[in-house]
């Protein structure tokens, strides 16, 4: 053949081979006739023995040979890959002009034709299909198909197609299908642009991401990822009504903070948060989580239990426990990036960041947090998508449910998903992962850390992760002799004063460190000077000394007073009041406040310490952990023999240490300094008729030394013959009176 065989080129050897195992048996048997024949006549044989083989002559082998020539897409020729029986190689030119018949029949390439004709409408429409939105400008972005044929049509008509009744007016369908079919052929040839239009930036960046088959090696503990997933159900809790009994609130839909580790899939920690948007404090409470130790909860609800070795790594083995990562990957959120967080995971931690501004991440884009998205996709599945109370990812999902009656309904309260969660979060930990050869997180990461050749890793300082949730403010020292009052600080809303405090009056006017150091009890503070030296602790005074709360809460509570939103009289607890204000109206429509939800578990988590909410109680405890703070700190700088023990301060009594009694902590009544065992006998004397609250344990061993729990009398007065009404957890209300009383209606009856 002149200008294709004869050139010095052309070898068959070079040309594209084809992967015949995709094609059916008549396709295959025309391919391989065909490229037989082609072989013939480039070693010369002559036609018969050409047809005999090929089954076509020597003008349909010549016709293949320049098929074959022809340029593919992909910059190479066809080669072997033209010998496809109805393979097409060129697109379909339309020549004549179009006249369809009555039926709308006859207009094939019609629109190929008309965007020949007007090169200018093609440009403008392709255009217009993929116009980006400006940023700052609202536009329609995903124009919908009939968005886009309705402005084909309008252009055309001011080209005057319509007036002379040219295609697509001639047709019935107006070249809907074909404008479909121009769509398609677009966005396949430009794929990026297409990603671009139909999700935007991210999905267009996944576009350039590889397949994860060269994705770097990591060794246990070097990256974890951690985010915040809305959990997909409705829960409500139980407030009690003025009248008597409890009445069901729906609580918005909560977050919950997890930070998995990307090597053995393990949850280190995590953290249910009740603000109806992710703070730092609940990023930091999460973090926390993943550095102390874990304890399976005391559950409560129906027959969910703990698999067998269902547990966090720190409460699986103690050598889990305070274990540091290298590096954390966030999604980019405000409150996983501010610099409250960042600077706590790198004193605290020793991790760096990785978030959007320093690498390829960005929010919202799964693919770069895959493991952690898998998880969340794990738990609402194998739970909380599969209950009747469920949300679902989307509306469909609720097929005619009511998630919110269903809670109502089913009283399926808040308590029970902090357990229901704790035991999904531990039961995944032990459960086989596909990914991990049928290892279980928790064997994986056993198996990962025990090798001789496991590197070894960093442990934070327990005291730094106790302090992680602490805030720490200078705060001028007031009072003193020109306004006659001792020496106090104002914290966050609040006067502080405290033993050490009160007789520094050098100090008033300067400035000290005043922390916060227990996350759930702002009632009680650390103070030290500028230079360092301890002030020991401070109480604040009426009427922030009533019931525990954080500073979440009273921030929260300053801000509904501020706004006229309650009432405080002049003494009352403002938490108790704002606990009052949030209860006496139950049957309002919007959500319970974050700070009441927040207070329920502080008050929650003492009862199931077995602890009095009382501020006496605490200010006791907390003087008697001073006292073995400073008996550890002398011991300690008691180095031995030649080294005299510290002198007493000046203007204090101290015994010797050597003669100090050892103290008891199994009973604190025997531990407590008598000062405040009659402080304690004072608070009990004024409250001897009060009700017991329902988060003190009457088994306490002070309320047992000091009260006589019983149930109403039933013989006489206005509630005879009956109990008060039980509560949702089975027990009744308990009236209390004094031991010393009981017994003198004893002698008295005897």
């Amino acid at each position: 053949m002149v200008g294709i065989t004869d050139q010095h080129d052309f070898n068959l050897a070079h040309w594209p081979d084809l992967e015949v195992s995709g094609l059916s048996q008549k396709k295959l048997d025309t391919y391989l006739s065909r490229k037989n024949g082609i072989r013939l006549y480039i070693e010369g044989a002559d036609h018969e023995a050409i047809r005999a083989a090929s089954g076509v002559g020597v003008r349909w082998i010549e016709r293949l040979i320049r098929r074959c020539m022809k340029i593919h897409s992909d910059g190479r020729i066809y080669g072997w890959r033209a010998l496809v029986r109805y393979y097409r190689i060129e697109p379909y030119v339309r020549k004549k002009k179009v006249q369809p018949d009555p039926f709308g029949r006859g207009c094939a390439g019609s629109l190929q034709s008309l965007l020949l004709r007007e090169p200018d409408f093609e440009r403008r429409f392709r255009k217009y299909i993929f116009q980006p939105a400006s940023p700052g400008k609202l536009k329609q972005i995903n124009k919908p198909l009939n968005v886009i044929w309705q402005w084909f049509l309008a252009e055309l008509r001011k080209l005057g197609y319509e007036v002379r009744n040219e295609w697509p007016f001639s047709t019935r369908s107006m070249g809907y299908s074909a404008v479909a079919r121009y769509l398609e052929q677009l966005m396949r040839a430009n794929p990026a642009k297409a990603a671009h239009l139909i999700g935007g930036k991210s999905l267009a960046d996944k576009l350039k991401a590889g397949d994860g088959v060269d994705r770097p090696k990591f060794r246990p503990y070097q990256r974890v990822e951690m985010d915040a997933h809305k959990l997909n159900g409705i829960f409500c809790i139980l407030v009690p009504h003025p009248l008597g009994g409890h009445t069901p609130k729906i609580v918005r839909r909560l977050w919950v903070i997890v930070i998995v580790e990307i090597y053995s899939r393990a949850v280190l920690g995590y953290y249910l948060s009740m603000n109806p948007e992710v703070d730092k404090q609940d990023v930091l409470r999460a973090i926390k989580s993943a550095l102390t130790f874990w304890e399976s909860r005391e559950l409560s609800m129906g027959n969910v239990r703990y698999a067998d070795d269902a547990a966090l790594p720190s409460g699986h083995d103690e050598r889990y426990m305070g274990l540091c990562w290298d590096e954390m990957s966030v999604d980019g959120a405000l409150a996983e990036t501010c610099k409250t967080v960042t600077d706590a995971l790198r004193n605290v931690v020793g991790s760096t960041l990785v978030d959007p501004s320093r690498g390829f991440a960005s929010r919202r884009l799964k693919d770069d947090r895959p493991f952690i998205e898998s998880f969340f996709r794990t738990l609402g599945v194998r739970s909380l998508n599969r209950m009747t109370n469920s949300t679902g990812s989307k509306p469909s999902d609720k097929k005619g449910r009511d998630p919110a009656q269903v809670a109502i309904a089913s009283e399926f309260q808040l308590e029970y998903l902090e357990d229901l969660l704790d035991v999904l979060i531990a039961n995944y930990n032990a459960t086989a992962h596909a990914g991990l050869g049928y290892r279980s997180p928790l064997q994986a990461l056993d198996f990962a850390t025990t090798r001789d050749e496991a590197p070894p890793i960093r442990r934070a300082d327990p005291h730094l992760v106790s302090g992680l949730l602490s805030v720490t403010k200078l705060c001028v020292v007031k009072g003193g002799h020109r306004e006659g009052r001792r020496p106090f600080v104002n914290f966050f809303g609040a006067s502080y004063s405290g033993e050490i405090l009160i007789g520094r009056h050098d100090l008033v006017g300067t400035k000290i460190a005043v922390t916060n150091h227990l996350e759930d009890d702002a009632r009680f503070v650390k103070a030290a000077t500028a230079s360092g030296h301890s002030l020991g602790l401070l109480r604040a005074a009426a009427p922030w000394n009533g019931l525990p709360h954080s500073l979440a809460i009273r921030k929260a509570v300053q801000a509904l007073i501020h706004d006229h939103r309650f009432r405080v009289a002049a003494g009352e607890d403002p938490i108790s009041a704002f606990i009052n204000f949030a209860e006496s109206a139950p049957g309002r429509k919007l959500p319970p406040h974050p700070a009441y939800l927040a207070m329920r578990r502080i008050k929650t988590a003492l009862a199931r310490r077995g602890e009095d909410a009382n501020p006496l109680i605490h200010t006791a405890l907390a003087r008697d952990r001073l006292d073995e703070e400073r008996e550890s700190r002398a011991e300690a700088n008691d180095g031995g023999p030649g080294v005299p023990p510290p002198a007493p301060a000046a203007g204090r009594r101290q015994r010797p240490l050597a003669t100090r009694p050892p103290r008891q902590r199994a009973c604190p009544c025997t531990a407590w300094p008598q000062a405040s065992r009659r402080a304690m006998s004072g608070l009990l004397d004024k409250h001897l008729d009060s009700p017991l609250p329902r988060h003190v344990d009457s088994n306490h061993p002070i309320l047992q030394q000091q009260y006589a729990v019983h149930t109403p009398d039933r013989g006489h007065g206005p509630h005879a013959g009956r109990l008060d009404r039980p509560q949702k957890d089975g027990r009744q209300h308990l009236r209390t009176v004094p031991l010393r009383q009981k017994q003198g209606h004893a002698l008295a009856s005897a």
